[in-house]
């Protein structure tokens, strides 16, 4: 491609639209620093229990803006000097989705981990628990020694207990939060014990978690198994894009690709292959274990007790 002043004028219009965009996004869901989310204060928490604010957006653009802004950057210097407008916003988003590509088996990774987090705070529960301590106070106690994994989901079911909510819709978010049929058997037990405050709590706590460890345990010898598959995937998936990197400098082999009709086929690719990545993934997934306790079972139930 030859640079004219006019393919340069576009690109300068192109990334200032761009840029517009990205400041717009920044501005509607706020920049917080990660020592900043560290260092909330308690009455913050019980306003975000009270309001139930959900910060994962924020979270995403703190985390993953400079990538972001590189993806436009890189984008649009691809439509700059291959002629495809439709190849750098196909770069673009490949920058911006890459941990997604590359890495087949995060998902699965994070919940082993939440699960083992959960094992290691049931244990440090059945610990701080002893005679003349309530369970309300066990949680809160456990908050210095909750682990990382968990520590959001722990903080927010303290906020809720210290706001006024019920116990038992407290420990019922808790579980929703969680999203796991196993961390619902720890949630069954905290309820169990608030309805009748029985003795062998401490006892109790330790048995499940003895439990949970088997469950992780379980989990990682599955995700084992699964991970060369995951290996073949991400071969795959390298190989792909080398490729479509490769075929846009090639000159006159990719000639019919500058015309609209070649920009809708080169879209019509780069659907399929996602579409493929999806399949590729969803013959990897086992579906989760049904959960017990939902929030469909708090429909028309009571409401919390002095929160409008």
């Amino acid at each position: 491609m030859t640079l004219t002043l006019e393919s340069l004028i576009v690109a300068l219009a192109s990334l200032s639209v761009v840029g517009g965009v990205l400041l717009a996004v920044a501005g509607t869901v706020g920049w917080v620093p990660s020592a900043a989310v560290r260092r909330r204060s308690r009455t913050e928490q019980k306003l975000r229990a009270l309001i139930g604010r959900d910060d994962s957006a924020r979270a995403w653009w703190a985390r993953d803006s400079s990538r972001v802004g590189a993806a436009a950057a890189v984008g649009l210097l691809v439509w700059l000097f291959t002629s495809w407008p439709m190849g750098g916003l196909i770069t673009a988003l490949v920058i911006v989705g890459l941990p997604w590509l590359m890495n087949p088996g995060s998902g699965a990774a994070r919940e082993i981990a939440r699960l083992e987090a959960v094992e290691e705070w049931v244990r440090r529960m059945s610990d701080i628990h002893t005679v003349g301590v309530s369970l309300e106070q066990s949680v809160q106690r456990s908050l210095e020694t909750v682990p990382k994994a968990i520590q959001e989901e722990v903080t927010l079911l303290v906020s809720r207990l210290t706001a006024g909510w019920r116990p038992q819709d407290a420990y019922r978010a808790f579980a929703d939060a969680l999203n796991d049929a196993t961390a619902d058997e720890v949630v069954a037990l905290l309820i169990l014990h608030i309805e009748d405050r029985g003795a062998g709590l401490s006892r109790a706590l330790r048995d499940l978690a003895e439990a949970l460890q088997h469950e992780v345990l379980m989990r990682r010898e599955v995700e084992a198994d699964r991970e060369k598959p995951r290996t073949n995937d991400r071969w795959v998936t390298i190989f792909c894009l080398g490729i479509f990197g490769l075929t846009m400098f090639s000159g006159a082999y990719v000639e019919p690709y500058t015309t609209l009709t070649g920009q809708m086929v080169l879209v019509g690719l780069g659907i399929g292959f996602v579409l493929v990545k999806f399949w590729m993934r969803r013959m990897a997934v086992i579906d989760p274990a049904p959960r017990f306790l939902s929030s469909a079972d708090r429909a028309g139930g009571s409401n919390r007790e002095g929160v409008p």
